[in-house]
C-alpha cells in the first residue's frame, strides 16, 4: 500500500536558486512538445530581467517567473515536467553562458552547479544534469550548451530546424547580450536570477494529478484565453439587457477573424493606446489603457473593436489592397507580412481604418514609409523594446494621442517614419555584410530585391522556395571555382553576400551545389528551361563568375533597395565612405 504522505500535493514559490539545486532533477517527457521559443520571447525575458533589476523598478525587489507543473514524489528529486519546459530551458542556456563567460576557475565551477549536479558520495548523490530535454534533443542541447565551455563556440543554424535551430539561436541571442554587459553585470545579473527571482513549484504525485492542476492554472477546462475574460468583463459592464446583442457581434468578429488573430487584434489595438511595451498580461492591461472599454462597452464595439477588425480583415485582403490603393501598396503589406514580427502591424491598422472613415488619402505613402522603416529595424535586428519605442513614434506621427501621457520608460524620441542617415548606412551595412547565415533575413530581403527587380505583377506562392550559392560553399578540387576562388579569404567574404545568392522555387539539390558555372546557371537554374525568379534569370546573363562578378553584381542589387526606397542620395555618400 502506498504511503498517504507520498500522494499529497505541494504547491509552493521558491526561489531560481533553490528550484536548480539537488532537490530537483528535471526531465521532459518524451510527448511533450519541442522547445519552441523565439528570439523576440528570450529579448523580452532579457529586458524584464533588466527592467526589474533597475533602481526605478516597481517589482519590489523580486521578479515572478511564472509557474512549473511537475510530477515528483515527496523527498525525490526526480522531476517529469508537465509545464515549464521553456522557461527552465531557457534558464538553463542562460546559466550556461554566464558561466563560459566567467572568467575566474572557481567561480566557474561555482556557477557550473546551477547546470550539472555534483557528485557527493558522502550524501548518496550522483553527477548528473540538472535538466534534461527530450530524448531526441538531449546530446545535442548537453553538446552545445550544457558543457562547459560549449557555448564559447555555438554552432550554425544552417541545416538545424526546430528545437535545435531555436536552442542556437536563443543561445546566440543571449550571449550577445551578456557579452555587453560585462562581468559585473552578468554577476548582478545571476544574483538577482538566483536570490530574487522566483517560480511558482507544483508538485504532483502522478501525470493524471499533474494534467489536472495542470488544466486548473490555465483554465483549460474551459478554454478560457485573455479575449475570453476581456469578454466576459464587457458583458458584464453592458448589463443583462445589451448582454446578448453585444456578445452575437463579439462572436462574429472572432469567427471572422479566427480565434488566434482575435487574440493578435486586441494586443495591436492595447498598442495603438498605449503606445509602449505592455507592462502587465493583456486581460489585466487592455482595460486599463483602453478606457473606452471600461466606460461604455457599446461604444467600444462600436468605435474601436468593428473599426480595427474591419482595418485588420483589409490588411489580409490582398485583392482587395490591390483594388483600393494599387499593386505596389499591396506588394509592400505582403513584404511587411514576410518579416520575423508583427510589430508594424498597429500602425497599418490604424492606418488603414482612418482610411475606411475617409480621414486619410495618403495611404500608399504612408505604407511606403512603413515597410522601409520595418525592413530597416529589420535587418539591423532592433531588439523588440527598440521596434515598439520607435511605432510608438510612428502613431503618434499618424494620429496624436487626445490626451497624451508619459511613457513609462523615458528615452529620446526618434524620427518617426523617417530615417536619419546614420541609420540608413546601418542599413546598408547590414545589408552588404553576411545575410545567409541571419536564417531569418536571407529569405525576406531576397524576396524583397525581387520585388524591386519586377514591375509587380508578378506573385510568387510557391510550396517551396528555397535560396542557394551560385558559387558554392565547399570549392571542389581542380575545379574552375578553385581557380577562380584561389585565394580563401576573398571566397569566405564573398559567399554570404547578395551579390552570391538566388531564389529556386525547388527545394535545393545537395548533389547540384558544387556544378560548375556553366552547368548551375544552365541546368540547375533554369529547370524547363526557365527560372521563375528574375534575380535568378539575371545570373544565367553571366558569363563567369568571378569575385569581380559577385562585386558587381552586389553594388547592382543595393542601389536597386537604395532606389526602390527612395535613398539613391544616401546611398551615393555611403558608397564613397566604402
Amino acid at each position: 500500500m502506498q504511503d498517504v504522505a507520498q500522494l499529497r500535493i505541494e504547491a509552493a514559490h521558491k526561489k531560481v536558486a533553490e528550484v536548480f539545486s539537488k532537490d530537483y532533477s528535471f526531465t521532459i517527457p518524451a510527448y511533450q512538445r519541442p522547445y519552441a521559443w523565439e528570439t523576440t520571447q528570450v529579448e523580452e525575458l532579457l529586458t524584464d530581467l533588466s527592467d526589474a533589476m533597475g533602481p526605478e523598478s516597481r517589482s519590489d525587489g523580486f521578479y515572478f517567473l511564472g509557474s512549473i507543473v511537475l510530477v515528483k514524489t515527496h523527498g525525490s528529486p526526480d522531476s517529469r515536467v508537465v509545464d515549464g519546459q521553456q522557461r527552465l530551458t531557457t534558464l538553463t542556456i542562460l546559466f550556461s553562458l554566464i558561466r563560459d563567460l566567467t572568467e575566474d576557475p572557481v567561480k566557474q565551477a561555482s556557477r557550473e552547479t546551477y547546470i550539472k549536479q555534483v557528485a557527493n558520495e558522502d550524501e548518496g548523490i550522483p553527477e548528473a544534469l540538472r535538466l534534461q530535454l527530450r530524448q531526441k534533443d538531449q546530446a545535442f542541447f548537453e553538446k552545445h550548451i550544457q558543457t562547459r565551455g560549449a557555448t564559447e563556440s555555438l554552432p550554425s543554424t544552417d541545416g538545424q530546424s526546430g528545437a535545435k535551430a531555436r536552442i542556437i539561436e536563443n543561445a546566440t541571442t543571449i550571449r550577445a547580450k551578456l557579452v555587453e554587459m560585462g562581468e559585473d553585470k552578468r554577476s548582478e545579473l545571476l544574483r538577482f536570477l538566483l536570490q530574487s527571482c522566483y517560480l511558482v513549484v507544483v508538485e504532483v504525485p502522478t501525470q493524471t494529478a499533474a494534467r489536472r492542476i495542470f488544466t486548473v492554472l490555465n483554465a483549460r477546462g474551459m478554454d478560457l484565453s485573455a479575449t475570453d475574460i476581456l469578454k466576459a468583463d464587457l458583458l458584464e459592464r453592458a448589463g443583462e439587457l445589451k448582454e446578448q446583442h453585444l456578445s452575437q457581434r463579439w462572436e462574429d468578429i472572432e469567427v471572422a477573424l479566427e480565434r488566434g488573430k482575435f487574440g493578435d487584434l486586441f494586443t495591436h489595438i492595447r498598442m495603438i493606446f498605449e503606445r509602449d511595451k505592455p507592462r502587465s498580461a493583456l486581460e489585466n492591461g487592455f482595460p486599463e489603457q483602453v478606457p473606452i472599454f471600461r466606460r461604455d462597452p457599446v461604444g467600444f464595439v462600436d468605435k474601436v473593436l468593428e473599426p480595427y477588425a474591419d482595418a485588420f480583415t483589409l490588411s489580409q485582403n490582398d485583392a482587395e489592397l490591390r483594388k483600393r490603393f494599387g499593386p505596389k501598396t499591396a506588394d509592400l503589406v505582403r513584404s511587411l507580412d514576410r518579416l520575423d514580427n508583427k510589430d508594424w502591424l498597429p500602425p497599418l491598422l490604424l492606418c488603414l481604418r482612418q482610411s475606411n472613415e475617409g480621414k486619410r488619402d495618403d495611404v500608399p505613402d504612408i505604407v511606403f514609409q512603413l515597410e522601409r522603416l520595418a525592413y530597416y529595424l529589420f535587418m539591423v535586428r532592433a531588439d523588440v523594446n527598440a521596434r515598439m519605442s520607435r511605432y510608438a513614434d510612428v502613431l503618434d506621427a499618424l494620429e496624436p494621442l487626445s490626451e497624451p501621457k508619459p511613457r513609462v520608460s523615458v528615452r529620446d524620441r526618434s524620427t518617426g517614419f523617417t530615417l536619419t542617415q546614420a541609420e540608413a548606412f546601418a542599413m546598408f551595412n547590414a545589408l552588404d555584410g553576411n545575410v545567409y547565415l541571419a536564417t531569418r533575413v536571407v529569405k525576406p530581403i531576397l524576396l524583397r530585391l525581387e520585388q524591386a527587380s519586377t514591375d509587380g505583377s508578378a506573385i510568387y506562392d510557391y510550396p517551396t522556395i528555397s535560396v542557394e550559392h551560385v558559387c558554392p560553399q565547399t570549392l571542389p578540387n581542380n575545379s574552375q571555382w578553385a581557380e577562380w576562388f584561389s585565394e580563401p579569404e576573398v571566397h569566405s567574404y564573398l559567399l554570404h553576400t547578395l551579390g552570391n545568392l538566388v531564389l529556386l522555387n525547388f527545394r535545393k539539390n545537395a548533389a547540384a551545389r558544387n556544378f560548375e558555372f556553366d552547368v548551375k546557371k544552365n541546368q540547375y537554374f533554369a529547370p524547363g528551361n526557365s527560372s521563375a525568379f528574375t534575380l535568378t534569370n539575371e545570373v544565367r546573363a553571366y558569363s563567369t563568375w568571378m569575385p569581380s562578378d559577385i562585386g558587381g553584381r552586389r553594388e547592382i542589387l543595393l542601389r536597386r533597395l537604395a532606389k526602390d526606397w527612395r535613398l539613391d542620395d544616401t546611398f551615393e555618400r555611403w558608397w564613397v565612405a566604402q
